[in-house]
């Protein structure tokens, strides 16, 4: 006691000391008006002099009418009344007080407020009751609207932690009026509910309200629904830190990969902490975790998902502010990461939106870490995101530049001026000289490689917005009605699949397709109803996804659950579309034991998490930073080409003519996916599993055309889906493949017995693909069982003496005449066909799968001593 003493006579001297020297009187900080609080509290703490003390709760008061917010006026009127009653036994200065607290937040819909107000009613009414005292105050109308409000805030099921925390002030409220104890077994009846509904709620206060009940123990512990309450809450306390214990040590061990560049083994232990972590008492821990996961998500080219994180993040730090009135570093912090994400994604509008709050919430803190090197950073990427962007989406930027110079984003708004053609005010705006040297520089700006590939503004201004993202070589793109919620609602789809499939390539699970179409339809009337359907027999798999009455400003936790199975539905349709599914072993695994589905869906379905932070009219700020007033200046496009069209950007897309294929086992350090992001990894998407699955290729055969190249024609089980398959074909690489962007390979000699037997290979030419660090390369194969080589011999002579032949199926010989057919109903013509024998192909070679080494038996010839084949053999 001693010590606490001398402790708080040395803070009050301290503060006092810093009050008269560090504090100026006419310009108080939001964070210095807490000080003048703590040291009335201090005074009365120290029993120093009535007066004294009064006359510092009074200028802690006044002081944060000027320059507080309302918590901190809430908070003085609130430890005034308090030490009033229990230090100064002022019962008059209770109720002055008590009455101001309330006026204060009389239309607050913040539950933790109204726990300070009702907290003192409790005082009054139980000093009128022992005191046969009067009240001056209108006590009875003040607890009637403060219960009003609760019973207001509990029905507000949008907002399910703030609800449920009301319901229980009022619960524990109600066990104040009660004479005789057994009539409270209703009250923890009610209570028992509430906490069971509050399991997965983080905004819940369950361990505080555990700790409130426990004190009441010496009153209620003959009451059977109050044991069994505690004993339910004990239980679940316990449960709870287990899981919050074990939840640390995969956040720690999370955050240990992401130091050592094991990024996808991050996000797995990152997010099966989610579930534990997400609670009252471990809010900080699991707010590190979302952090920790959105930089490992960015690391590996999930902007989508890394995104996701950051907003959840950024609403439950921002909970604080809406709950107490109070900015944070944190808060700085989580709008400026935003800030940089969102111009990564092309999203200017909303970059510009989170660099506004950062710069509010930084101009409030006196802790601020930030310097004007962050807010070059943000000048130096939107100015790098303006030079690539493309004429016509510059054009619908002509209200923009003075938007960027009332922020302080000089340099962005000169680039952009430059590139709507205000040259000469450029150059006398930033006294340069517009000339080859200013060319120069800006572009040496446009092509920096700053750590991510910036393609341009992507804002939308249509009635459909698109999306697209970037999965192990698969492009997702999405079409949405553009507006809210749906656009959020867009994002979240793209996030949830980002998520769930982030750690594909270390299972062992690999994508097959290499586009991905969504289209969301949106309904506004009728109530809340979602469904979807794919559509597979179109060139590029197709996902749409139907919304019918979807409002956000309804948003339950039965609506957000809706939501939740939807997108577990839309995983579950999507992967046997997706994937190669060999062993489906490694898909339970990544949904049950990895938890996919939590750290894509639990926390990637938020939708209202921007919300919470920009605010409801998210649309309408948009709209304003590009329309036009009287304060701002508008600058019409005046190019008519773009301002580097003279010196357009090489794109690094490296093609390789003649590739070199590797000798021995691949070393382990390149089998190693740590190091490689989703966009080192490329899909080959002519050929389509979806679309052969559908029928069975059954052979070949060759047609000689009297005035044409010779034909090779596929044969197949279904001849209508085999004209699908080259219909899409066709739409991909035209009648002609002058580019040789499909490959045909035929394999002789796969056994000796019978060595009339062949294979045929067709697939994408890897040749004229874009090279990547990883390739999905998908084909088909079938094998011909001849008894000679007459038909195939007659075909590769006519092919060799012409140079050129058809590709086609069956379907396309019908109605068709060898002596006068029409050219454009025969097929690809292919000016390239590959002929080997199966000796030739080695370890590495792309032909390997021509190659059955359980079923063949191939021919090498006497005079061959290392055929490559030996080494295909010996390595199995």
């Amino acid at each position: 006691m001693e010590k606490m003493i001398i402790r708080n006579i040395k803070k009050h001297e301290e503060l006092t000391e810093y009050i008269r020297e560090k504090i100026n009187p006419a310009e108080i900080s939001y964070e210095q008006v807490d000080i003048f609080l703590e040291i009335a509290e201090l005074s009365a703490e120290l029993e120093k002099p009535l007066i004294e003390t009064q006359g510092l709760f009074e200028r802690a008061i006044k002081i944060s009418k000027k320059f507080g917010t309302n918590q901190q006026l809430l908070d003085a009127y609130y430890q005034y009344a308090w030490k009033s009653h229990f230090w100064m036994e002022d019962f008059n200065l209770l109720e002055e007080n008590l009455q101001l607290a309330y006026e204060s937040i009389a239309s607050s819909t913040n539950s933790s407020k109204w726990e300070k107000v009702l907290n003192l009613v409790t005082v009054h009414k139980s000093y009128i009751r022992l005191n046969n005292a009067t009240s001056t105050i209108d006590i009875e109308n003040i607890e009637r609207n403060m219960l009003a409000k609760l019973d207001e805030i509990a029905d507000d099921e949008s907002r399910p932690s703030n609800a449920l925390t009301a319901r229980t002030h009022k619960a524990i409220y109600k066990l104040t009026t009660f004479s005789d104890v057994e009539d409270a077994s209703v009250v923890f009846e009610e209570l028992h509910e509430i906490f069971k509904n509050s399991g997965n709620l983080i905004g819940y206060p369950f361990e505080k309200n555990f700790q409130l009940l426990n004190e009441l123990d010496d009153i209620f512990f003959e009451v059977d629904a109050y044991e069994n309450l505690l004993d339910y809450m004990t239980e679940q306390s316990a449960v709870r830190g287990g899981e919050v214990k074990g939840a640390l040590l995969n956040l720690r061990r999370g955050i240990k990969r992401i130091q050592n560049g094991h990024h996808y083994q991050a996000i797995k232990y990152l997010g099966k902490s989610f579930i534990p972590l997400y609670k009252e008492e471990s809010r900080d821990n699991f707010i590190l975790a979302l952090k920790a996961i959105a930089y490992a998500y960015e690391s590996i080219g999930l902007l989508w998902s890394s995104r996701s994180s950051l907003l959840l993040s950024a609403s439950l730090i921002t909970e604080n502010y809406w709950k107490y009135d109070e900015i944070s570093l944190k808060q700085a912090e989580i709008y400026y990461s935003l800030c940089l994400t969102e111009i990564k994604l092309g999203k200017l509008a909303h970059a510009l939106l989170w660099y506004e709050l950062f710069l509010i919430i930084n101009q409030n803190i006196s802790d601020s870490s930030f310097s004007d090197k962050e807010s070059q950073q943000v000048d130096f990427y939107i100015s790098q995101l303006i030079l690539n962007t493309n004429l016509k989406e510059i054009n619908r930027q002509s209200n923009i530049p003075d938007e960027l110079d009332r922020l302080g984003l000089f340099v962005s708004s000169g680039c952009l001026k430059y590139a709507l053609g205000y040259i000469e005010y450029f150059a006398r705006e930033y006294e340069v000289i517009a000339d080859n040297d200013n060319n120069d520089f800006l572009q040496k700006i446009r092509d920096f490689d700053a750590g991510f590939n910036i393609q341009g503004i992507k804002d939308s201004h249509d009635k459909r917005g698109v999306h697209t993202s970037f999965i192990f070589g698969c492009t997702i793109e999405i079409n949405f009605p553009n507006r809210s919620p749906f656009i959020e609602f867009s994002t979240n789809i793209l996030s949830l699949l980002e998520s769930a499939f982030a750690t594909c390539t270390i299972d062992n699970i690999h994508l097959k397709e290499a586009f991905l179409i969504i289209e969301v339809i949106a309904d506004d009337e009728g109530d809340l109803s979602l469904s979807h359907e794919i559509n597979s027999n179109s060139g590029k798999l197709n996902l749409t996804v139907n919304c019918s009455g979807f409002d956000t400003s309804d948003f339950r936790i039965d609506t957000q659950q809706k939501i939740t199975n939807e997108f577990k539905k839309i995983v579950f349709v999507l992967v046997p579309e997706l994937f190669f599914i060999t062993n489906t072993e490694y898909i339970e695994k990544m949904i049950f034991e990895d938890a996919a589905f939590d750290r894509a869906i639990s926390f990637g379905a938020c939708i209202k998490a921007i919300e919470n932070v920009l605010g409801n009219d998210i649309d309408q700020q948009i709209k304003k930073i590009y329309s036009t007033n009287a304060e701002k200046k508008t600058y019409p496009l005046l190019r008519d080409k773009s301002w580097d069209s003279e010196f357009p950007k090489v794109l690094d897309i490296e093609y390789v003519d003649d590739p070199t294929f590797g000798k021995g086992r691949m070393p382990e350090k390149e089998l190693n996916s740590e190091n490689i992001t989703h966009k080192d990894y490329s899909i080959q998407s002519l050929i389509k599993p979806r679309l052969w699955d559908r029928t069975r290729w059954k052979g070949v055969g060759f047609v000689q055309f009297k005035a044409c190249h010779p034909g090779l024609y596929l044969l197949f089980k279904d001849s209508c889906v085999g004209e699908d398959i080259f219909k899409d074909l066709i739409s991909s690489v035209g009648l002609s493949d002058n580019k040789s962007r499909l490959r045909v390979c035929i394999v002789k000699g796969i056994s000796v017995k019978k060595p009339a037997h062949y294979r045929v290979l067709i697939s994408e030419n890897m040749k004229n693909s874009p090279m990547t660090k990883r390739m999905t390369m998908i084909s088909r194969t079938n094998t011909m069982t001849p008894d000679n080589n007459v038909n195939l011999d007659r075909f590769l002579a006519a092919y060799h003496s012409c140079g050129k032949f058809y590709l086609g199926c069956d379907a396309m010989l019908k109605n068709i005449t060898t002596d006068s057919p029409r050219k454009e109903s025969l097929g690809i013509e292919m000016s390239t066909l590959d002929v080997r024998w199966a000796w030739e192909i080695g370890l590495n070679d792309v032909d390997c799968i021509g190659v059955n080494l359980d079923d063949d038996d191939p021919y090498i010839p006497d005079d061959v001593a290392d055929a490559p084949l030996l080494e295909l053999i010996n390595a199995k």
